[in-house]
């Protein structure tokens, strides 16, 4: 099978329609919170998932250093917007000002990161293994791994809801 190809704009159209499904976005923003884990390669790992896409370890460790550098970027401007909320006393016009400029930066965040995973040499899935049949994707292993996540109770049961929701 070919090596899927994947375009920063219709992975940005996934993920803008994924985030609003369910509890993907509370989820996702407790594994960002509370176990550093980069909402943009979750959502990655979600598309791999429902598209039998296989990212391994190595592979998905090449797009998480892909997006260091924004990363870093996207961190202090989130602190930014935090701290600018209208609850801790801050302007809401510029807290939605903010608000933009961050979807701004995860936009520009997901162009580098197709960037690497379109050099990846990634397996699929053959056949028409849905999500949710017993067919386990390394996909989740390799994000466990990639992020220190296999000690953490929580942050494991968070990716199993996760799954959860993928599959509904």
């Amino acid at each position: 099978m070919p090596t899927p190809s994947l375009s920063s704009k219709t992975f940005w159209q996934y993920s803008v329609s994924l985030y609003a499904t369910g509890d993907i976005a509370p989820i996702a923003l407790m594994l960002q919170d509370n176990h550093k884990v980069n909402v943009n390669v979750l959502l990655l790992v979600c598309w791999c998932l429902q598209n039998n896409v296989i990212i391994n370890l190595s592979q998905l460790n090449a797009v998480i250093k892909a997006c260091e550098p924004s990363e870093a970027t996207l961190k202090l401007h989130r602190a930014s917007r935090k701290a600018a909320h209208p609850d801790k006393g801050g302007s809401a016009d510029v807290y939605e000002t903010l608000k933009k400029e961050e979807l701004a930066l995860e936009r520009q965040q997901q162009e580098t990161m197709m960037l690497a995973f379109n050099e990846q040499v990634v397996a699929t899935i053959p056949g028409n293994a849905a999500l949710g049949a017993n067919v386990f994707n390394a996909s989740i292993a390799a994000l466990i791994n990639a992020y220190n996540l296999r000690d953490s109770q929580e942050a494991r049961h968070l990716v199993s809801l996760l799954v959860n929701q993928l599959s509904k």
